[in-house]
């Protein structure tokens, strides 16, 4: 599996697929759950680079520490 990095002009998600249009697919689907919009226009579809896949990392880690405080 690769690491694509699947964006609109405004969001992005990274997901893992076995190739671009698998990665669209799935792209799709994660933006319309993250953005609530049912018809994201995806513009980009290629694979994430080092950096980006460390920084999706580190945020959902951040999100998921922010979550767990807050249930305190």
């Amino acid at each position: 599996m690769t690491t694509y990095y699947v964006a609109t002009l405004a969001n992005y998600v990274l997901v893992d697929a076995a190739n671009e249009i698998d990665a669209r697919g799935l792209g799709h689907a994660a933006l319309i759950e993250l953005t609530g919009n049912a018809t994201p226009n995806i513009r980009t579809v290629r694979r994430a680079t080092g950096d980006e896949i460390d920084f999706w990392h580190w945020h959902q880690e951040a999100l998921a520490r922010e979550t767990e405080m807050n249930r305190r």
